[in-house]
């Protein structure tokens, strides 16, 4: 039997919860009690992420569509019963220049951060408007400061936080909305993403090197702050965009 935990018997869906920072905050609420349901593309990596957390849920859909929104929400309510915590995390992370954008990786980033999360809300709201609930969408220092040959991907975070913002007045007072903007997590995705010339440790160690505290932020850190955010805690919050970046926001240091 699990421990009772801020979250016992609270029932929540996190997107995009097959790995990463995703299956880091699935995890740190299964451990406090709450019911979870577990969104990912294929059925065969949302089971892997099941087998880990006993008694969640699976919720198999492919975000870059309408349908495939609903087919998440209408999954996880089925399973829970309702809903009262969305923590919008699915999402990728592409690099190029403005010259190398093709509209294909435009639309793929767009449709994966920005379209995913706004109609996966939609879906939702009715369940957490009856739940009084509190949703957590997962941007990125990106949608804070600009960044150069991530234009497409510092476009659609930054469309985040703005869509956390303005869904946070709309919605409010049935149901909070905040934001989460972490600095690089070092993840499976970081790793391939930030690689040098094939090499991916010298990627994270220059990562390390570009953060005031000269480090990179863990999965741990990333799943408590998108917890206390959703939290009875943080429960004169809304419309919040926090910053968890080691720092790499508040100006220039060098």
């Amino acid at each position: 039997m699990r421990p009772a935990g801020r979250f016992e018997g609270k029932r929540v869906l996190v997107t995009g919860a097959t790995r990463g920072i995703g299956f880091a905050i699935a995890k740190a609420f299964h451990e406090e009690g709450a019911f979870v349901a577990l969104n990912g593309r294929t059925s065969g990596s949302v089971k892997n992420a099941q087998e880990k957390l006993p008694g969640s849920h699976m919720a198999v859909a492919d975000l870059s569509t309408v349908e495939g929104c609903k087919s998440a929400v209408i999954s996880a309510i089925c399973a829970l019963g309702g809903l009262d915590i969305l923590i919008n995390n699915a999402g990728i992370f592409e690099k190029g220049s403005i010259e190398e954008t093709s509209e294909s990786i435009w639309d793929a980033v767009m449709n994966a951060n920005v379209k995913g999360l706004y109609f996966t809300t939609q879906a939702a709201l009715p369940a957490l408007k009856a739940a009084k609930g509190a949703i957590v969408n997962i941007a990125s220092e990106s949608g804070l400061n600009g960044y150069p040959n991530t234009t497409a991907y510092c476009a659609s975070k930054g469309a985040v936080v703005n869509l956390t913002r303005s869904m946070a007045m709309e919605l409010a007072p049935d149901v909070r909305v905040n934001a989460l903007c972490p600095g690089v997590i070092e993840t499976d995705m970081t790793r391939t993403g930030f690689a040098v010339n094939g090499d991916q440790d010298e990627g994270i160690r220059r990562q390390h090197d570009a953060y005031p505290l000269k480090r990179i932020g863990l999965l741990e850190e990333a799943a408590a702050a998108t917890l206390f955010l959703a939290s009875h805690e943080a429960g004169f919050i809304n419309g919040a965009a926090l910053p968890m970046e080691g720092g790499a926001t508040v100006g220039k240091w060098e």
